[in-house]
Order: structure tokens, then sequence, then C-alpha cells
């Protein structure tokens, strides 16, 4: 703050407190006490004015001026002390420094005298030691020296500011003086106060001891007659329990009765207890007992079961047959027949229970009938309550339509007129059973009625051929000649039936409005009614058979009357899709008697190759009917002659062969394939791979049998994979209701195989295509999977196993009406019963496969092999295996056997004895020896699969006499016991005594058979985890294994590990070491931090120690590596080096240590959230409040469209609303325009597209998002355990540059930090979970406070408890914490208020019982600054006419960061205004300063200037415009005022002064010199009238100017001097004439002035209104002109505006000297 500009405004001010003119101190500027800046500034200090008497009291807001003061005072004394100090303390250094020197100069000058003595003695080792340590103390005297001039410059600056302050010290000694006195005086005044306070107090005392004792007299009388209450209830209560004594005993007698009786029920019932337990125990041994003997009945039962059941498989086998299948079959079979007889039970049951429900229910409804009569009807009790109807006489004119209406139905009528309902409701009651007879006729006729309307018709046709009357006769005669009357249309409503109801008419209306259209009618003959189609078509069927597209085909077709009687035929129409193929040739042949015949052409042109199926419509008297018509394109009738193809009985080996022949009745050729379907039953069918090899569920599913049944499915699946899906077509519902006709048990398998949405293809006759239980993708459909060759190719081993394979035609063409010959071959090769499959496709998509069985049975050989397959299993690698091979003779002879091993394992596998015998029908047992050695891999071959390392080995049995030797095969996996380490050699270099190194192996199993293994025989300092070395690997498992080195001591170490197998293989590995002792140690080599929540601070502590104190390996040991050279004994230093994204902080991190001595080092750990979670999460943040934003906006548009479609209807609505006397519009909803709805369907609006999020780089940390992904995470959060590493480089020596010090890696220490850390139990909710509170720019000594709301996230209550701001700070924590429940939440209100213009920074703790989050706290204080458009201090509003006014603007600019609230204040309108006028003025004054800004005022009150608005806020960087008003009531050159800018009513930021002129008429004359005084007299002079007698006479106003020369070598300068013409813009509307806008000026008698020297240009002119023109007027003294006389003279102007005026303008030279 400017104190001097403060100084120069108005009065005196000390240090920023202003003082009135009454001397009063004003203390509500700032003071700034702490800022140091302001202390340099001069300050004028003048006299206080305090009161003249002592006994004047001090009021409060002097004593709050005088505490200020003091503390300055105050403040100002510790300054000069703190700076007296600071020089004493200097001196001192300097004088220590001095001393310093001078010793060292005497020790130099010692050291240089010894110099020359041994330089004198050549003594060469002490010269060398002398001239170092002289070069030393040389070197610390000029660093002295140095360190001097540094003191002597900082004592010179002590002084100085030492002598500055107490400079300013002594500006307030007069004040203290003062201040003392004021003082004193306020302690007297405090203590006369605390005197009449005291006796007060006394006397207030005295009075409440009185009352207190009048409460105590109160209280004793009070307990007094407590005590007698007391004592007078006791004596009644003893005399009420004497009273209930007697009582009390009979009552207990009574409950001691009672307990007793409880206690013996309770024991009875405890025995009663006791002893069915001991019963339920026998019960419970007897029926172990009998559980026991059923279970071994049951179990003999079991094994009696099983022997039978083996037996019975024997049996089987030895017959040939299949146990399992016959088992299976017998257990079915006698399941089915215990469902059959439990079904049967159940049924009659339900029968029985039925029957009883149905003899209950009829005795339940008798019984009802008796009970409740009413409730059924009864024939005569109806009849005696119905009223017989009157008798009505017909009109002969209805007499044949009654005839004729006979079947027509009421409910039609009804139906059709709802308005008639009710009357039917309650007429048909009261009819007879006539009318209801009648009735019933109408249904039927309805009936027929529903059926014509439900019929195809021609559109064409006329409406006079629909009113075609087709009931006539077939021969003339027969019939009633009498014509029925018609009735004209427009009698229609005039027939009236006498003494008909309105039901009657209606009936009445609907027969002739239906016999008029023509409507049929049923034909009786002989009292029999024709049922059926009236006429018979030849042929039944249209059928175009076989077309090609491009042709015309006709057919003639013909049509007989099978009527009983004459009818007509009308042709009505054809199918819709048929009208543009088919054209109909018919003559309506009119009447046809029975039998009779009529002709129809039918042509058809077919346009596309499609089938066409419609049908021809006509219409009969009888009823229509229509004939079938259907056109079919080319296709193929593809048949085999015979379906099964039976090969009877043969033996193994023989070659039958049979044909079937294909033949084609179609006319349209095809090409077909020929092919075995390959595979297993379906009861073995499976969907895993097997060893046959790559077989899918579409390949296992070809093979299955004729018998199953799905095997039409199979086929049509193959058929419609080689079609390819292009041929697909959708089955016809027609098809789809005839699978369950031709195929009952295929329905389930569909409902499984078919996926949602499969179709079936069109003409499959109810067969699916797609396989049961298997799924057709669409790569399966052209794939290898579903063709026949891969059938053919890779299945084709597999496939013969039967022997059944096709011949030499597979594939072929054949052609229409034509036929060939396919050819099976079977060649068996395995015994018993072969029943193979074979299919024939097509090319054609609508021809079906054809299926073709082959059946045939095979015999074995007699001898055979028990195990076909003789499985060892897994074999190691030289171990010996045996088992033993079991051959049977089903033979009655014996034979001769012979055991060959193929020449390639011989040298592995051995059958002992190699040759033997076997008895008829008995058992031969050989021994099988495997013992495979490692050659078997090489020797092998074909036999031995190496990746897998599986072993099938052929094996054949000879026998005697037979051709066909006994296969059988030999199958193992081999494999080796192998175990494998992945490296061969350990190094585990150099490890500290107090440290372990850990290095991991890997030990794989070679082989794939479990080996347990263990580590045995190792160093006590070695370890193998897990389990101590000891496990078991799984077969080809590979596991890791830890193996720690600890070495006890420095030294070198080089061991062997050995791991053992259970087959005592043993696998060995080298390892070697160096143990070291560095020189020094950790005082922990593990540290433990407590659980630290994230954001929050854990500390730790531990010492490095160095305890090599000496070299002596012999007496203790010796930092060393290995068995290297000892580390020197001296100062150690040491380094700790954090790994990277390490939230641990070490200190110090660098440091030496002394021998023996240790050093503390303190760990700090703040665990944080990693920043790349953090940019994820706020990714995901800030595309939900994007896709948010998105969702808001397209809400709102489709509001707005939404709106204004609502108004642009609503104004439709207008702009069509009828006039006054037009009919108005239908209702919207039955118009055909569109509704609101659905013009509101369609929105214009895109929706919200897909939002893409930002890139995590682009996310800034003060963004709202990351903020907000911080609190997310945090809530989140789920705990962690983390452990760092943190090495300790060690070097011997004193820690100096970076480099110098050499270090070994191999001393390095390691100290691992534990860290768990915990989600914090508090966090901050409000601005995205922003933990930084940042006021902002605030102005200086403006409040402004924020809030930060806390959240529990904890499952417990927590105790907050917050740290302590700085007191003299400017935050300050406006509320105090409370206890948080879980979930809860704490706003804490935070204020800022600063006091200087800087950054504020602090840190806020809240402490909770187990985390501490920190709030930062910052903001700035700011001094306000603003500009005006106001280049100086003077803000002229030019001159105006009275009583008029003139408007003029000015800015304020705000160029401070933050909003400035300002008040304009004019010193017109202080109250201290007149205070300050009252002073001498200034045309009296010498000191021309002006300390008064307020000129003259108007004199009817009201303000002269005006400024609006004179109060606001600007924004930062704005600027606000202010609009000055100068509106004067009368004439005044003096019209002034002053405006002060205060901002925030507390600092005065700018001033200016505000001028004024008015003038009576509109010309004026200015300049020159100041002829009036500046003050505005407040006296009246009235003016003369012309009512005083006199005349008035126009006024001559004087105008002075001073000219002076300067004479300069004799010669005189010409001096120049200007006046002003000025015109004022007047406001009066008499003023806006033409030619009364501008003023005009005229100078006269200026000859008398220019012989003076005197001249003024111009001497006349015009004046534009508001403007104002110099006149310049100059002086160029005459040739002998005396300087020492002045010269005058004058001249009149002129002045012509609304008046005319004249100045007198007196001219005064003078010459004056340089």
């Amino acid at each position: 703050m400017d104190l001097s500009a403060s100084a120069n405004i108005e009065g005196p001010d000390v240090m920023g407190i202003l003082e009135d003119e009454d001397g009063i101190l004003d203390y509500e500027g700032d003071l700034d006490l702490d800022d140091d800046d302001d202390l340099d500034v001069d300050t004028v200090i003048d006299e206080h004015q305090y009161p003249a008497t002592a006994g004047e009291k001090v009021t409060y807001q002097e004593q709050i001026r005088m505490i200020h003061l003091r503390s300055h005072i105050n403040q100002m004394v510790e300054k000069v002390e703190a700076h007296q100090y600071t020089a004493e303390k200097t001196r001192e250094e300097q004088k220590k420094c001095q001393g310093h020197i001078q010793e060292l100069t005497s020790e130099r000058d010692r050291l240089f005298m010894e110099i020359e003595q041994n330089e004198t003695d050549n003594n060469t080792a002490a010269l060398y030691r002398l001239r170092s340590a002289h070069e030393r103390v040389c070197r610390e005297i000029q660093a002295e020296g140095d360190l001097e001039k540094v003191i002597a410059e900082r004592l010179e600056e002590a002084e100085y500011e030492l002598a500055k302050t107490e400079v300013e010290h002594g500006k307030y000694i007069l004040i203290e003086a003062d201040l003392l006195e004021r003082e004193e005086q306020l302690a007297a005044d405090k203590t006369t106060q605390a005197m009449v306070r005291l006796k007060k107090e006394q006397k207030y005392a005295d009075q409440a001891g009185h009352a207190q004792r009048r409460r105590e007299r109160d209280q004793r009388e009070a307990i007094r007659a407590r005590e007698d209450r007391h004592r007078h209830a006791m004596e009644e209560a003893k005399r009420s329990q004497e009273r209930a004594n007697k009582y009390l005993n009979i009552t207990l007698d009574k409950l001691r009765t009672r307990e007793k009786e409880v206690e013996n029920r309770y024991q009875s019932d405890m025995q009663k207890k006791i002893e069915m337990l001991v019963k339920l125990k026998n019960d419970i041994a007897a029926n172990r007992e009998n559980l026991r003997a059923l279970r071994a009945r049951d179990k003999a039962r079991e094994r009696e079961e099983t022997f039978m059941e083996q037996e019975e498989r024997r049996r089987i086998s030895q017959d040939g047959g299949n146990p399992d299948e016959a088992l299976l079959i017998k257990k079915r079979l006698n399941s089915f027949e215990k469902q059959k007889l439990q079904f049967e039970e159940q049924q009659v049951q339900n029968k029985s229970e039925i029957l009883g429900r149905v003899l209950l229910e009829e005795e339940r409804m008798r019984r009802r009938k008796k009970q409740q009569p009413l409730l059924w009807e009864d024939q005569k009790r109806q009849k005696a309550k119905m009223v017989a109807p009157h008798k009505k006489k017909t009109l002969k004119v209805f007499e044949e339509y009654t005839k004729m209406s006979e079947g027509l139905t009421s409910e039609e009528t009804f139906s059709r007129s709802p308005d008639l309902q009710p009357e039917k409701q309650d007429g048909v009651k009261d009819d007879t059973e006539d009318e209801d007879e009648r009735q019933d006729q109408f249904r039927e006729m309805d009936t027929t009625h529903k059926l014509l309307d439900s019929s195809d018709s021609n559109a064409g046709d006329s409406e006079d051929e629909q009113h075609v009357n087709l009931a006539k006769p077939e021969f003339e005669g027969l019939w009633d000649q009498h014509k029925p009357y018609k009735v004209p249309k427009d009698m229609d409503g005039l027939v009236k039936l006498p003494g008909a109801s309105k039901m009657d008419q209606e009936i009445l209306a609907k027969v002739l409005d239906k016999h008029r259209e023509g409507i049929i009618v049923k034909q009786v003959a002989a009292g029999k009614e024709f049922t059926g189609c009236p006429f018979y078509s030849k042929p039944d069927i249209i059928h175009f058979k076989d077309f090609n597209v491009g042709h015309c085909y006709k057919k003639k077709v013909t049509l007989t009357n099978v009527s009983y009687t004459v009818n007509y035929c009308k042709f009505v129409g054809i199918t819709e899709r048929l009208k543009d193929f088919i054209h109909i040739d018919f003559d309506p042949p009119g009447q046809m008697s029975a039998g009779l015949t009529c002709e129809m052409m039918v042509t058809f042109k077919p346009m596309i190759n499609e089938d066409l199926i419609g049908e021809v419509s006509f219409l009969s008297q009888t009823g229509p009917f229509a004939i079938p018509l259907r056109c079919t394109t080319k296709k193929c009738d593809l048949h085999v002659d015979s379906k099964i193809v039976e090969f009877g009985t043969t033996v193994i080996g023989e070659t039958l062969k049979r044909t079937v022949t294909l033949s084609n009745k179609g006319a349209l050729g095809t090409k077909f394939e020929f092919f075995k379907v390959t595979g297993m039953k379906q009861r073995t069918c499976t969907t895993a791979e097997t060893s046959l090899g790559r077989l899918t569920t579409a390949d296992t599913l070809r093979a299955v049998s004729p018998d199953s049944v799905e095997f039409t499915d199979k086929a049509k699946s193959i058929s419609l994979t080689d079609r390819g899906q292009e041929s697909r077509k959708k089955m016809s519902m027609d098809d789809l209701e005839k699978i369950p006709e031709q195929s009952p048990e295929l329905t389930p398998s569909y409902s499984q195989a078919l996926p949602d949405g499969a179709v079936l293809p069109e003409g499959s006759g109810g067969r699916g295509d797609v396989l049961p239980g298997s799924e057709l993708k669409p790569g399966e459909l052209d794939g290898e999977v579903a063709s026949p060759d891969f059938a053919i190719s890779e299945m084709d081993d597999y496939g013969t196993l039967d022997g059944m394979r096709v011949g030499q035609v597979v594939t072929g063409e054949i052609g229409p009406f034509s036929s060939i010959k396919l050819e099976i071959i079977w060649q068996p090769t395995i015994p018993g019963k072969v029943d193979t499959e074979f299919l024939v496709t097509f090319s054609d998509p609508l021809s079906d496969v054809l299926s073709v069985s082959a059946l045939g049975t095979a015999m074995d050989v007699p001898v055979w092999v028990e195990r076909q397959t003789v499985d060892l299993r897994i074999c190691m690698l030289d171990r010996l295996f045996q088992d033993t091979v079991i051959v049977n003779n089903r033979a009655t002879t014996a034979l001769r056997l012979r055991f060959e091993v193929c020449k390639e394992l011989r040298n592995h596998l051995e059958l002992l004895p190699k040759t033997g015998y076997i008895q008829a029908q008995s058992q031969f047992s050989a021994q099988l020896k495997f013992l495979p050695r490692k050659s078997l891999f090489e020797e092998a071959g074909k036999y031995f699969d190496k990746e897998t390392g599986v072993l099938e080995a052929p094996l054949l049995i000879r026998v005697a006499d037979q051709t066909q030797p006994v296969p059988f095969t030999v199958t193992a996996v081999v494999t080796n016991s192998d175990m494998e380490f992945d490296i061969t050699n350990i190094d585990f270099g150099c490890c500290t005594i107090y440290e372990s190194v850990k290095t991991s192996i890997q030990l794989t199993n070679k082989s794939i058979l479990p080996q347990p293994f263990g580590f045995v025989g190792h160093p006590d300092y070695v370890e193998i985890q897990p389990n101590d070395g000891f496990g078991t690997l799984l077969p080809l498992e590979t596991i890791e294994l830890h193996v720690i080195f600890s070495p006890p001591k420095a030294r070198d170490y080089k061991f062997d590990l050995c791991c053992k197998s259970l087959i005592n293989r043993m696998f060995k590995i080298q390892c070697k070491g160096v143990g070291v002792h560095p020189p020094l140690e950790l005082s922990h080599q593990v540290i433990h931090f407590a659980a630290t929540s994230l954001y929050d601070v854990s500390t730790a502590s531990l010492h490095v120690v160095n305890s090599h104190t000496s070299s002596n390996e012999f007496t203790h040991p010796v930092p060393r590596i290995g068995k290297g050279e000892i580390a020197p004994v001296g100062p150690t230093s040491f380094e700790f080096v954090l790994p990277e994204d390490c939230p641990l902080t070490v200190s110090p991190t660098v440091g030496t240590i002394e021998p023996g001595k240790k050093c503390r080092i303190h760990l700090r750990f703040s665990p944080k959230l990693k920043e790349c979670d953090i940019r994820k999460e706020a990714v995901r943040m800030a595309t939900r409040i994007m896709e948010a934003q998105a969702d808001r906006e397209y809400r709102e548009a489709l509001k707005k469209e939404k709106e204004q479609q609502e108004q642009a209807q609503k104004a439709a609505a207008v702009a069509k609303k009828p006039a006054k006397g037009k009919a108005s519009p239908k209702p919207a909803g039955k118009g055909k325009g569109p509704s609101p709805q659905t013009h509101g369907a369609g929105s214009s609006v895109a929706k919200p597209g897909t939002v893409i999020p930002p890139e995590p780089d682009a996310i800034s940390t003060d963004s709202p998002a990351y903020a907000a992904a911080i609190g997310s995470l945090l809530r989140q959060y789920r705990g962690g355990f983390k452990t760092y590493t943190v090495p300790c480089y060690v070097a011997s020596g004193t820690c100096a540059n970076p480099g110098e010090l050499p270090y070994s890696i191999h001393n390095t220490l390691y100290l691992d930090v534990h860290c768990p850390v915990v989600k914090p139990p508090i966090v901050v909710i409000s601005d995205n979970g922003k933990t930084t509170l940042d006021f902002g720019e605030v102005s200086i000594g403006q409040h402004t406070t924020k809030s930060v709301t806390i959240q529990n996230i904890s499952d417990r209550n927590l105790e907050l408890k917050a740290s302590l701001l700085d007191t003299t700070g400017p935050f300050q924590n406006l509320n105090a914490l409370r206890m948080l429940p879980p979930g809860g939440t704490h706003t804490a209100v935070i204020s800022f208020t600063p006091t200087a213009g800087r950054v504020f920074h602090e840190v806020l703790e809240i402490h909770s019982p187990t985390a501490i989050m920190f709030l930062t706290l910052s903001g700035r204080g700011v001094s306000p600054i603003v500009n005006l458009s106001i280049d100086s201090g003077l803000f002229d509003m030019g001159s105006v006419l009275s009583g008029e006014y003139v408007e003029r603007p000015f800015k304020i600019h705000n160029t401070s960061s933050l909003s400035i609230d300002y008040v304009i204040k004019m010193d017109s309108l202080s109250l201290l205004r007149h205070a300050k006028s009252q002073v001498v003025p200034g045309f009296v004054e010498r000191d021309k300063s002006r300390k008064v800004f307020v000129g003259t005022q108007n004199n009817n009150g009201q303000n002269v200037f005006d400024l609006v608005p004179s109060e606001g806020t600007i924004e930062a960087g704005a600027s606000k415009e202010i609009l000055v008003t100068f509106a004067p009531d009368h004439a005044s050159d003096h019209y002034s005022d002053g405006v002060r800018i205060e901002l925030f009513n507390q600092e005065e930021s700018h001033f200016f002064r505000l001028l004024g002129v008015a003038k009576d008429h509109i010309m004026y004359l200015e300049g020159g010199e100041d002829l009036s005084p500046d003050v505005e007299s407040l006296s009246f002079v009235p003016l003369p009238t012309e009512e005083d007698g006199e005349e008035l006479k126009p006024s001559i106003k004087p105008l002075l100017i001073t000219l002076s020369s300067v004479a300069k070598d004799d010669e005189f300068m010409t001096a120049t001097r200007d006046i002003y013409v000025g015109c004022v813009r007047t406001m009066a509307v008499s003023q806006k004439k033409e030619g009364k806008k501008n003023g005009e000026f005229q100078i006269e008698n200026l000859q008398s002035l220019q012989a003076k020297g005197f001249n003024m240009d111009p001497q006349r002119g015009m004046i534009e209104a508001g403007s104002r023109k110099p006149i310049t007027v100059t002086w160029t003294p005459p040739s002998g002109y005396d300087p020492t006389v002045p010269t005058e003279g004058s001249v009149i102007v002129t002045l012509k505006g609304d008046v005319t005026e004249q100045y007198k303008v007196i001219v005064r030279a003078m010459v004056i000297t340089e």
C-alpha cells in the first residue's frame, strides 16, 4: 500500500491509519504490519489531538486504535532487538574469524621457520610433510580471509538494517509517550469500573446469601417432614407384615405340596422314557439282525443271479451269439412286462376311481334334484306355464316365401341387427314350440349361406348374373303355373303382416333380400335331399404333366350333372396364381337335366418352370364346387427292384456278388452315386474321435443299421450335403402333417435334431434331411465330412470290416424311362451276421435317397483268442513285463499251434512256448514276456509311434491244416524313467552372510508315469523348497524348485545337489557360490509396515551399523569378499537406491558412518493408485459422462421436436376450424389423415451415436473425470500386499562427488520392505473426490468459504479428529468434526481470508482410528487493480446552458484476475464536506495547493454532477461504463466536485475531479486572468428591472489579458496568448431552428491596439454549436518602446447568438528579462 499517496490526499496518516480533520484516526483501512516493504516509506506524522482533559472517557474506537498502535510499536521494538542481536552475533563471528586468522598466521610463520630449518638440515621426509602442512594452512588462511569478507558484508548489512529500524522506531517516540498516558488513563478508567462493579457484585452476593440461607431453612423443614412421613410408613409396614405372615405360611405350604407333585410326575415321566429308550435299543438291535439276514439273503441272491448271468453269457458265447445284446433284450423284455403289468393295474385302479366318482356325482345330482327341483326344467311344468299363441292368418302372398325360408335362422338376423337382440331375448321365451322349430331351420339355412359367402367368386360377374334364378323346373307343367307376386322395390317398406311382430317383419325382410340375391336352395327329390358335388368332372383332376416352358397345352374337360334334378352351372373363376398361365373357355350351357354333360376347354401356356397348383371354381343351384388343377414340371421317378439283398451263409474269405436294378420311370434324367454307408450301430455311436480315424458325428452316423428308425434321416442328410445349400426348399405344411403318419417314431428325433429356424425340403415326404443327434454347420454341408468320397477313401479300412463293398458301377447317369444294374460284392473277414446299408444318391434335388440293405452270415475258424488285444499298459524301458495269452479251441479235435512274432520285435517280445498243442474244446495258455530296450525306437519301425510312444505289435497263431491264421495284437505304451533339470550348473554368485540367494530350477518328468523324487545329502547352508525337496512328479510334469543358498561366513563354496527317484536313479547339479561379509550391516533386514490406506503415510526406522573396528581376522570375523582382501578400517559410506514406481522414501539416502558408530534411517511409505489404472478408470468415467450428456441432449431434442409438432398441430387445428354455419369436420380417428401418434413416430432427431472415448493420455489430472476415477477406485479397492527390495550400496571412504568413491557390487546390502495396502476408511465425495481445496484468487481482506464433504466407507463407526491450522494464517476450520457411522457423511467448512498478496498453502490432516486423510488448502491473496479511461486527474464536462444537462461516459477496466466490487463516492455527498470546507479560501491563501475540491453547487439542492451506476461488480478482465451527467441550474464557471472510487468498501483506488461551466447564453468568451474568486457568494443581489424607471442597458463584461515579452540581446520577443470564443450546443427546442445553431463574433476598435504593437487574429468568424475557436493575441513592442513602462489597451468583442453580448478585452503588456 502506497502511504505517500494516502498522505497527499487528506490529512496525515500513520502506517495506513487515516486521520480525519477532527483528529479521529480511521481504522477502517488495512494494517499491513507484516509487510517489510511498507516500513521503508517515509511517513509524515502530525500531532494527534487527544482529549484535553484526563477525565474524558476513552471510547471503544480509541481503545482499538491504541491496541493496534501498541502492537505496531511492539513489533518495531522486536525488530530493533532482532537486528541488534543479529549485529552482535555477526560482530562475534567477525572477532572469532579474525582470531582464527591470527592463529593460522602464527602457525604459518612457525611452519615456514621449520621448513627453513629442515632445508638447512636436509630432512626430506619432514620437509614434504611440513610443506603440505604449510600449503594447507595457507589455504585455510585464504578461506578464512574470504569468510571474513563475507562476515564483514553481513555485519554492514545488519548495521544498516539496525539503523533503518531505529530510525523508523524513532518516529514513534512521541506517539509512544502519548500512548503511555492514554494507557494509564485507560487503566485508571478500568480500575474505577472494576471498583463500581465490585460494589455491585458485593451487593448481589449479600442478596444471594440471604436467599441461600432461606432456601436452607426451607430444605431443613422439608427433610424433617419427610422423616416424619417415613417413620409413619415404617410403622404401618410392620403392622401390615404381621397381618400378612399368617397368610404367607399357608401359601408356602401349598407351593411346597405343588412342587412335590411336579417332582413326582417328572420322576415317573423320566422312568417311562428310560423304559421306552431301552425298548427302542432292543428293537434296533433286533432290526439290525433282521437287516443283516436280509442283506445276506440279497447278496446270496445277487451272487446267484450274477452266476446265472455269467452262465447265460457263456452259453450264448458258445452258441456264437452276442451275450450283451441278448441279455440287454432280455432285461428290456422283463422291464417291459413289469411296466405292462403296472400299467394294467394302474388302469384298473383308475377305472374304478372314475366309476366311483361318476356314481358319487349321480347320487349327488339325484339328491339335489329332490331338494331343489326348481333348478331343473320340467316339460310338464313349462307347458303348463306357456300361453297358446294367437292364430295368425298368413297372406297368400307370403305362403310360398314361408315354405322356401323354413331353413333360415334368426341368429344371423340378430347378429346383423344388434338393436334387435334385447327383443330376441324377451320374445323368444314367450314363443311357441313351432317358432322354436322354425328358428332351428333358420340356423341350418344360415350355415348354408356362410358356406356360400366363403367361396371364391369372380369379381367381374355382373349384378344381373348374380341374381339369376336357377330354381327352374326341368319340365314345364310339373310345377304350379302360379307365379308368385314380386314386391316392387319401391313397395318393400310398405309390406306388412297383420298381427306380425317386429321380429317377424325383420325375418321376412331378410328372406326377401336373400331370395332376390339368388341364394342357393336345397334340392329335394322323392323326399331325399341332395348332398355333395352337383357336377362330375372328367378327368377329375386337370393335370398338365411334364410341361416345357414356352409350349402351349390344351385339355378338354367334361362336366356331368349328377344331382337329382335340373341344375345350372356357372363359371366363377380360377386361383389367382394361375390367371397368368391358364385360360378357360367355357360356354354356360344353361339349364341341365340330371345326367347331361357340357364341355370346357383349358389352355395352359407356362412361363416359369415351377409346379402350379390351384382349382377352377363353379357355382351351381345347389352350391359351389371346384375342379383341382395341377401343372407339374419334369421330374425323376426312381426305384430299385429290391431293397433287401440276401447273401445267405458263407465262410470267411469267400467272395459273393449280387445285383440290384435301378429304374427311372420319370421324364427327367439325373446323375446317381452308389456307395456304402460305413459306421457303427446307433447304440455305439459317439461324437468323439476314435482310434480308427478322424470320425466326426456325421461320419459315424452314416453306419446306422437298416433296422434303425433314423436310417431315413441319415440318408436324407447325405443327399442334402451332396446337393448343397442352393437346392434347399422349405417343406410345405401338408408334408409336415404327413410325418407322423409315415414314421411315428420319427417325430421325437426331429424335435431333437432340428434347430430353431431349420426347415425341411419340399417333397421329402415327412422324412428329415438332418441327422438326429447331430448339427449341420454351414461348413459341413460342402466339406469333406458329408462327402461320400470321404466315406469310401478315408474310412475304407473301417468300412471293409464286414466285407461288403460296391462293384464297378459307382457313379453314372440314368436317363428318362431307363434302368441300370448295380453290383454288391461281399468278402467276409469277420464271423457273424452282417447287415450293411447302401445308398443311392442323385443330383436331382427333388429325388429321395434310395436305400439297399445287404444281409449275410459269416462263419469263423475253430481257434480263437480270448483277448484279441493284450494291453500291457505303460511300460518303462529296461524293465520286464509279463502277461498270459489264453487260446480257445471250439473244434472237437486237438490242434497244433505255433506262435509267430514279427522280426522287428523279436529282440523285445517273446512268447513261450513257441509251439504247443491245444486239446478239443479246451484252452491253452502261453506266457508273454516284454522287455523294451532303447533300441526299440529304431527297430520297431511302423509298429511303434515315436511321438506318442504307443506300440501295436501284431502276433499270429498258426494252426496246422488251416490257412487262415489267428491274429491278435499286443499293445503297450513305452516310456522312459528320466528326470531332467533345465540347468546343469548353478552359480549363486556373491551373497552376504546376512542374506540368502534364491535360484529357481525346473525339474521335468520325461516319463508318462508319476515318479517320486527327493534331494538327499545336501549341506546345511542349502535349502530346497517346497516340501524340503521331496515330492512326486506327475507324468510329463515340470515343477519349479527353489534352491536357497545362505552362507554362514565369508569363503568360497562348491558342492553338488543330488536328486534320486524311487527306482534309485540319481541326477546331479553342480553348485558354487561366494560368501561375503560386508563392511556395514543393517539392524533389520526386513521392515514390516502396518496396514496403510491409500494416500496415507506410514513410517519406520532402522540403523546402518559399522561394526568393523579391527582388521585382525583371527579375533573376530572381518569384512571381505570370499577369501579376498580385508576391507579397510575407517569411515564407510552407504547409499540406498529405490526401485522405480516405488512408494517409499528413504532419509537419509546417502551417508558416512565412522567405525563403531551407527546411522538411523527413516523409511516413509505413502501408497497411491497407479497412474495407468486411474487413467483407464477416468476414460470409463469420461465415457459415461459423455454418453449421459449425449442421451440428455437427445431427450431434450426429442422434447423440443415434440413441442414443435404439438404447436404445429394446434396451429393446423386452428386453421382448419370451420366457420360459423359450416359443417364440422369428421373426427380425427375416422379420417384418413395420420394421427398425432403416427405423425410423431418418425422423428427427425438422430439417435445419439457411439461415444468415442478419449485417449488416456489426453485426460488432465485436474479434470473432473480424473478425480472421479480416483474416488471410484478408492471405493472399489480391495487391498493389496507388495514387497520391495531396496539395495544399499556400500563403499569405503567418505562421501564425495558422485562417481569418485569406488564401491563393490558384492558388498551390497538388501532391505526387504513389506507394504500392505488397505482401502481408506474415509473419502472425499464432494468436487468429484478432489482432496485439494483451491480458493483461487481472493482480494486481500476478503472472506470466502468452501466446504468439503467426507464419507465413511468402512463398516464401523469412526471418530474423526482434525489437525491444528496455523493460528496466524488465512485458513480456518469453521465447524468441528463428529462421529461418523458407516456410510455417514460430514461437511467441513473452511474459510480463507488472505492478509497479503501472495500464495498461501497449508495441509489439514483428518485423523481416523486407522488412517489419516490429507486435505490440501491453497489460495492466493490478490490486490485489486482497476484502470480509468481518464488520462489525467480532471474530467471536464465542458460548457452547458443553465437549466440543461450534458452526459459524458468514462470506463473502469478491471485488470486483475478476480471480480471487484466498486463504490463511487463524491465529495459533495460526503458527511465531512462542511467540516473540510471550513478553510481559508484559495484566492486568499498563498498555498495554491487545493484541498477542497467541491466547487459551486446548484441552488435547488440537487447535485450538479451525477454518476450512474455508482456501485456494482466488475468481472475479471471486464470493463464498466460510467455515465456522468452535468446539470447546473444557474450560470457559473466554477462547478467542480471530487470523485473517489473505493474497492470492496475499504480501499480508495482512484480520485479525479469533475469540472463544468454553465452559461446563460450560447455564446461565451473565456481566457485571460481570473478577475473574480472561485467561491460563489450566497448573498442575493437583485437585478435592476424596467420598473425601476431606468433603461436596461446591456452590460459589458471585462476580460483581462496579460502579455510578457522577453528582452534578449536588445531585442524584444513577440508575446503570444490565446483566448477562446465558444458556442454552447443547446437542448432548447427554440434553438433548433435553421440559422440558430451557430454563433458569430467580431472584434471592434482594433486599430488603437495595433498602434501599440498588439494584434488579434481572427477579427471575426463563425462558431459551430458545441465548439470553440481560439483568438490569438500577440504583442510585439514597437520601436522606441520604453521597457520600464507597461502598456495597455482595450477592444470590444461582440458575440452574436441567441442574444448579442459585448466583452471588453483589456490587454496589458510588459517587458521582462530573460
